[in-house]
């Protein structure tokens, strides 16, 4: 059945009354969120904990113990010239800097602040590396012990009676040592692969050593 005109105007009326008032409520609750004035929680912020410092490594001082070579009093071209290495073999140079491996005897020498010298074959990149200390006779004794404990003694390097000689390979580096006076005097090299190897060049460099 059709609904009067005045009835129809009511309902339409009584529609609009309650969307005005769903839509004043909502009005409200949005301007209450948004014009809060309490103060936000704080959010807890995890700190970085503080890392350590590192201390430097303290450096060891010498101890007396320390074996230190007295000034040998010779300089490499004196000892070994560039005539007796030519005449070893013509490929080798002296280098302006000896560099000695630190677990060669040469490089034991060099940590006693004893004189070094390294010379390098052109060819084949071998050096051949000396190192030459004057110690005590106390200190002298020993290292011949234990040169001698690792065997290879040498009589050839010289005058038995005033040169011990030892010969011994490390790896594929042959080792030559000889204590003479007060004096050890060593050369070490790939090339040296038995002790004959490199007994030219330590006849040639004994006669240039000072006397002690």
């Amino acid at each position: 059945m059709a609904l009067s005109p005045r009835v129809a105007r009511a309902s339409r009326a009584a529609t609009l009354s309650v969307a005005a008032i769903v839509a004043l409520t909502a009005l409200t609750a949005c301007g209450a969120s948004s014009g809060s004035t309490g103060s936000p929680t704080p959010v807890e912020t995890a700190s970085a904990t503080p890392t350590a410092t590192e201390t430097p490594a303290a450096t060891a001082a010498p101890t007396s113990d320390a074996v230190i070579s007295a000034p040998v009093g010779v300089t490499c071209e004196q000892l070994l010239s560039a005539q007796d290495v030519y005449n070893y073999n013509p490929n080798y140079v002296a280098l302006p800097k000896a560099a000695p491996a630190v677990d060669s005897k040469a490089g034991q020498i060099a940590g006693m602040n004893g004189l070094t010298c390294q010379w390098k074959n052109g060819t084949s990149d071998y050096t051949i590396d000396l190192g030459l200390a004057k110690l005590t006779a106390d200190q002298l004794t020993s290292l011949k012990n234990i040169a001698f404990a690792a065997g290879g003694s040498v009589p050839t390097y010289g005058d038995p009676s005033q040169v011990e000689g030892y010969f011994t390979v490390d790896g594929a580096k042959g080792q030559a040592q000889v204590f003479t006076g007060s004096y050890w005097l060593t050369l070490s090299s790939d090339e040296f692969l038995e002790p004959g190897d490199a007994q030219q060049l330590l006849m040639a460099a004994i006669p240039h050593l000072p006397a002690s």
